[in-house]
């Protein structure tokens, strides 16, 4: 019995459970970021009877931003400022969502989520989509407590979650 759970256990040593920290691999190892474009919707009718009908300002200059940081940071892909023989990113911010998730007993919120829903698409030099995905970058804050947020705080937590996110589905071969 001793010998079958060594035989299991080196067995599974040896093969291991198959993760494997390797990011994709592209031709060109350079990237250039498009500017983040806005396209959230602020006269629909889901904004118009909401009671959450504000968005950051100049969310989509600071998400730019935040991309490039986490290309520089989390990446082999070096970003570059000339479009010419690179690959391109593109995103689009399509909805901003703030939703109570825990309320006081005098009815105050207690809890909040926010989420960027983001439309990222990569193209290689020849213009060919390698990636064209949805990205949902999401942070939780108290309003009050001892752990208590400011919005703007939780709005930065929120645009690093998604950069990273963005960055991850480029990078990542999952």
């Amino acid at each position: 019995m001793k010998k079958l759970i060594l035989v299991f256990l080196l067995f599974t040593l040896v093969c291991g459970c198959g993760y494997t920290t390797r990011g994709f691999i592209y031709q060109d190892e350079r990237i250039f970021i498009t500017p983040v474009v806005n396209k959230i919707d602020i006269t629909s009718e889901s904004r118009r009877y909401s009671g959450y009908t504000t968005y950051p300002i100049l969310l989509e200059n600071k998400l730019t931003n935040e991309i490039v940081n986490e290309f520089n940071i989390r990446s082999n892909l070096k970003v570059v400022s000339s479009q010419t023989d690179v690959l391109k990113l593109s995103c689009a911010i399509d909805r901003y969502e703030r939703k109570a998730l825990r309320y006081t007993d005098s009815d105050d919120i207690k809890e909040q989520r926010l989420r960027l829903y983001v439309r990222m698409k990569l193209t290689d030099p020849e213009e060919a989509v390698l990636k064209d995905k949805k990205i949902v970058g999401e942070t939780t804050f108290f309003l009050i407590g001892p752990n208590r947020k400011s919005e703007s705080s939780a709005q930065q937590d929120l645009i690093k979650d998604t950069a990273r996110r963005i960055v991850e589905a480029i990078t990542e071969e999952w």
